[in-house]
């Protein structure tokens, strides 16, 4: 949704409205998970993915801001959201017009992101 606003001198800028994530998380259910995975919580997400990114094969970006503010960048093109919350059960919210969802978990000492789909991608943790 765009919004305008008229400044005092009358000149209109717009900016993009964006959603809050929720204080919890949705429900996940086991299906999600695969043999080898090791669930990672709020704080393990904070610590080694705010201010850093995450790199994916075909060189997908996935960018936590320090400020709290997410991007996402892939075949030249770039999706940007305002905030990010990472949850207690290793998922994350991406704070866009309507709210992503995705799970994360470790198996065999590697970042994987396991999408809506359950389609499970192996990231590197990168500054």
């Amino acid at each position: 949704m765009k919004i305008l606003i008229s400044a005092l001198c009358g000149v209109f800028v717009g900016f993009t409205a964006q959603a809050a994530c929720p204080a919890k998380a949705p429900k996940l259910s086991k299906s999600f998970f695969s043999d080898g995975d090791q669930k990672v919580n709020a704080a393990w997400l904070q610590k080694n993915l705010a201010g850093r990114k995450a790199v994916y094969p075909g060189n997908e970006v996935e960018t936590y801001a320090a400020d709290g503010s997410y991007s996402y960048k892939a075949n030249g093109q770039t999706w940007s959201a305002g905030s990010y919350k990472f949850y207690d059960n290793g998922m994350r919210c991406i704070g866009y017009t309507k709210p992503r969802f995705d799970l994360y978990v470790v198996n065999d000492g590697k970042l994987v992101l396991v999408n809506e789909g359950k389609g499970r991608y192996v990231g590197q943790i990168r500054n």
